[in-house]
């Protein structure tokens, strides 16, 4: 069976606050220019938004670091 358009979820509520500290960091670091283009932070971020049962503060510092890569 072929999956390519199924959707993978990477992240768990649980887990998540690790994964947006890691992108704050890198952001903070390196900005949305960094190794990795801003495309590919860019859905790092959307996915980890894409989270179910997210909690209020989390989508707001992911919506915040949507942000910034935009404005990058």
């Amino acid at each position: 069976m072929n999956n390519f358009g199924a959707r993978t979820l990477l992240y768990s509520v649980g887990h998540l606050d690790t994964a947006i500290e890691h992108f704050e960091q890198v952001l903070n670091l390196e900005g949305a220019n960094s190794l990795f283009s801003k495309t590919y932070w860019r859905a790092r971020v959307v996915q980890a938004i894409s989270t179910p049962g997210l909690a209020p503060s989390q989508h707001s510092r992911l919506q915040h670091l949507l942000d910034r890569i935009a404005q990058a």
